[in-house]
């Protein structure tokens, strides 16, 4: 498959008000990496971009039948994904098929969390962009996901990560990723080993962040890469896609100093942020509090990952707690309109 493929607004199911103000920003001709089974539609009319990503669709389909031992919903799914027009394995090539300074945009839609280095990657987006263009970078947040229970991937882990080549997600990666979901690896060395291999070629969830624990690392890639991003716009929790943040960055077209441009950046973003949840408070997120010891938190948490009826109980009760936070803002707004009024 080969040339440019033109999208445009119209496409039935994208009517989501953040993600078509964010599309805004995208001009001219751009890729998409790692598109999977939902390409990014949401284009305004005569853009245009090509996909890439790590399988053709044969290929992909072999892997679904090697995988989920030939079912036909495994088949079903890979036969939904989208043929690439560019192949290229993010792990190991990064966006080498890519020359450099060649795209007026790039789009990454919930791509970095399942890369074994992300530091890298953000590297390639920044060296392909011409100067002025656009990357639009879409994240799960992971208060807001079934990543909820894990601690975010701090800077520090991708920075070594990133010094030392990672090109392959970690056993302590895949293994993390099975206990936060209530699994154990089980069996002979063999037996895990074969688990291990399989979980690797699957797309999960190998990092997680929410906005302000993402930020310092494209702060650090501008500080110590020399990586000339400015802060264009950005999403925080906006239904009904609640559940991802979102950043447009644009690659300078002047040259700054490092740590004047991270300044710049960082002052940027954070009255953006400001101004969000000033506007809307619930654009904040939340801290859990918990308010049970450790030890049992821990149990709390591996009867929910692993028995229905817990998780069942879990989820009505978070629906409580939202639907009533819902009702209290609403009052409280109610009340502020008649105190105002003369």
């Amino acid at each position: 498959m080969t040339g440019f493929r033109e999208t445009s607004v119209t496409v039935p199911g994208d009517g989501n008000a953040a993600r078509r103000r964010l599309a805004g920003h995208l001009v001219g001709s751009g890729i998409e990496i790692g598109p999977g089974q939902h390409p990014f539609r949401l284009l305004p009319p005569g853009v245009n971009v090509r996909l890439v990503d790590r399988w053709q669709l044969d290929e992909r389909r072999q892997l679904a039948q090697e995988l989920g031992g030939g079912t036909s919903g495994k088949l079903e799914a890979a036969a939904r994904y989208v043929e690439p027009d560019i192949i290229a394995d993010f792990n190991t090539d990064r966006l080498a098929p890519i020359p450099d300074a060649s795209q007026d945009f790039v789009i990454a839609s919930h791509v970095l969390e399942h890369l074994s280095e992300p530091i890298g990657l953000i590297a390639e987006l920044h060296r392909v962009l011409r100067p002025g263009g656009v990357a639009l970078i879409l994240l799960p947040d992971r208060q807001r996901t079934e990543d909820r229970f894990r601690s975010p991937t701090s800077l520090e882990h991708l920075v070594a990560e990133y010094r030392a080549g990672v090109t392959d997600v970690s056993d302590a990666h895949l293994t993390e990723f099975l206990k936060d979901r209530g699994k154990r690896l089980k069996g002979s060395p063999e037996q895990r080993r074969r688990t291990l291999d399989g979980l690797r070629k699957q797309s999960i969830h190998v990092h997680c962040w929410n906005a302000q624990e993402f930020a310092p690392v494209l702060l650090w890639g501008i500080e110590y890469l020399g990586e000339q991003w400015e802060f264009v716009d950005g999403c925080l929790y906006e239904p009904p896609i609640h559940y991802e943040f979102g950043f447009v960055l644009r690659r300078s077209e002047s040259e700054m100093e490092p740590s004047a441009r991270s300044r710049q950046f960082e002052e940027s973003w954070r009255t953006w942020r400001g101004a969000e949840i000033r506007r809307r408070p619930e654009a904040a997120g939340h801290t859990p509090r918990h308010l049970l010891p450790a030890w049992a938190y821990r149990q709390a948490r591996r009867l929910v990952r692993q028995y229905r009826l817990p998780a069942w109980a879990y989820r009505e009760a978070s629906q409580v707690v939202r639907r009533s936070r819902g009702r209290l803002r609403t009052a409280r707004r109610h009340m502020r309109g008649h105190t105002e009024k003369p």
